[in-house]
């Protein structure tokens, strides 16, 4: 009897819609995302071998893949500072004299490795999330109560969700990512993967919605090309920066799902080499086409 085929079908399906996507997102959009979820998270894994002993890869060479970025670092941060918020606060119910609960040992990496301090710096406002806060909020505020609850509840689902057991999470998303086992992963790489997926599937729908929004843009072509996160070579119209919202209420009610061509035609903008990179005639890495780094 074959094994069966591990899929994260229904979960990217609920994250898409989590995200900002059609309440019923198209199946074979979901189908075809996780195909590109699939893809670059082995591409991670195999590009963090570059770092590891050869035994173990631990977490920390999957992290340091993201050293370029100051945003998506910030991002992890915050998301272990949580982690740690949440252990803390679950130590403190367990026992009546409850031991200080040590903060997260990759926190104690990116602490190693940021010569500069930008890298923890969590003063600054990231665009990026608000965005999604304001997007889930118009969509929040079109909902009746129950309709709310399935929004919430979708926005909750990740490739670690507490639905079931730590391990058996992990175990899950290692049998998708390397079914034959041939790099042995521990608990922690395994979970920093889960957040580059999550990311990943965030960072897709993200762009999507742009790629929507230029479809519907009129007027001067080469108007709105400011942006430090969506550059220009990404996008040339109408984005967050400017022009009214986009009216993401319809998300529940009329708003078509994403469709194929749509993520294809992110996936096409999004491996064109951008503008501001400095490659001096090189080609541009492979990890600079990974939505997670």
């Amino acid at each position: 009897m074959e094994p069966q085929k591990v899929t994260y079908f229904t979960e990217i399906s609920l994250m898409m819609f989590g995200f900002g996507d059609s309440h019923k997102p198209n199946p074979e959009t979901v189908r075809y995302v996780e195909t590109i979820v699939l893809k670059q998270l082995r591409t991670i894994l195999n590009e963090a071998t570059k770092y590891w002993d050869g035994k173990l890869l631990r977490g920390e060479e999957l992290v340091f893949l993201m050293r370029k970025n100051k945003w998506k670092m910030r991002r992890f941060v915050k998301y272990l500072n949580l982690k740690h918020l949440i252990s803390t606060r679950c130590e403190s119910k367990l026992e009546t004299q409850p031991k200080p609960v040590r903060p997260h040992e990759l926190l104690d990496f990116i602490d190693r490795i940021d010569e500069t301090g930008e890298l923890t710096d969590l003063s600054e406002l990231d665009e990026v999330v608000h965005q999604r806060q304001v997007r889930a909020g118009y969509i929040s505020q079109a909902l009746d109560d129950a309709k709310y609850l399935e929004f919430q509840k979708a926005r909750c689902v990740s490739f670690n969700s507490r639905g079931t057991s730590r391990s058996a999470n992990l175990e899950k998303l290692r049998a998708w990512v390397d079914p034959k086992k041939l790099i042995n992963t521990s608990d922690i790489a395994m979970e920093v993967l889960a957040y580059y997926a999550y990311q990943t599937v965030a960072e897709m729908i993200d762009y999507a919605l742009l790629v929507r929004m230029d479809a519907k843009r009129t007027g001067d072509p080469l108007s709105n090309l400011s942006g430090f996160h969506y550059t220009a070579a990404m996008f040339v119209g109408e984005h967050r920066f400017s022009g009214p919202n986009p009216d993401y209420s319809r998300v529940y009610s009329g708003q078509p799902p994403i469709t194929v061509a749509e993520i294809r035609e992110v996936m096409r903008r999004f491996n064109v080499s951008q503008a501001g990179r400095l490659t001096f005639g090189d080609k541009l890495p492979e990890t600079s086409f990974l939505f997670a780094l």
